[in-house]
């Protein structure tokens, strides 16, 4: 008789304390929260075959929309923070080359850049037809040779567009001759020589200070 009579005010205890532990039973069954690493870091392709392309999504899902590709050895893929688990996968959303969509965080890797490059491998072999002339890339040097006639610069560390991580600038100078300019690189993976049928990964564009203005393709120099 006595567990009957405190039986009426046990109930509405219970009843309080399951509905107060139910939002937080909901909040944790949801999805993880966007932005699990920070957002603006620099990931490269990994896992992907040679022969190969990382797929970018319009959602994140194996089915959604194709917006674009990623080599298997694509660099400079900028993580913008959100994060989605579907079934067994993780996806993130990125920015590549201009593009905007979501991948599967299984084919990145950290691609730590050198704080001097800003993502940018200095080490770039240029080239520019008509008239015909040859860029050399090389750390904190630069070489340019018109037609055998070579002038030597000193090439600033370049810096990525605040808004497309494929596209950099940097200045060059060559105090005792009193030259120098600026060059703007962009990965577009389709350059073009006009010559030829070969695609070269970087368009170069340069002005100098006496206003001429040259514009090529380059490759990473092996």
């Amino acid at each position: 008789m006595t567990t009957l009579k405190y039986l009426p005010k046990t109930i509405p205890l219970l009843l309080t304390l399951i509905l107060s532990l139910a939002p937080l039973q909901m909040a944790s069954a949801g999805p993880p929260p966007a932005g699990d690493s920070p957002s603006g870091e620099i990931y490269a392709v990994t896992r992907v075959e040679r022969d190969d392309v990382l797929n970018i999504r319009s959602r994140p899902e194996a089915s959604a929309t194709l917006i674009g590709t990623i080599p298997s050895d694509g660099t400079g893929i900028r993580l913008l923070g959100p994060t989605a688990s579907v079934g067994q996968s993780t996806w993130r959303e990125i920015e590549y080359q201009g593009m905007r969509g979501w991948v599967n965080a299984r084919f990145l890797a950290a691609q730590p850049a050198g704080p001097d490059t800003d993502g940018l491998e200095m080490n770039l072999q240029c080239l520019g037809t008509e008239p015909f002339w040859n860029i050399h890339i090389q750390g904190s040097r630069m070489e340019l040779d018109r037609m055998g006639d070579k002038t030597s610069f000193a090439v600033s560390a370049p810096v990525a567009s605040a808004n497309h991580v494929n596209i950099w600038s940097m200045t060059f100078t060559n105090t005792a001759a009193g030259a120098g300019g600026v060059a703007f690189v962009e990965r577009t993976g389709h350059c073009s020589d006009d010559m030829s049928d070969h695609l070269y990964e970087y368009t170069l564009r340069a002005r100098f200070g006496d206003g001429a203005v040259l514009s090529g393709c380059c490759n990473l120099k092996p």
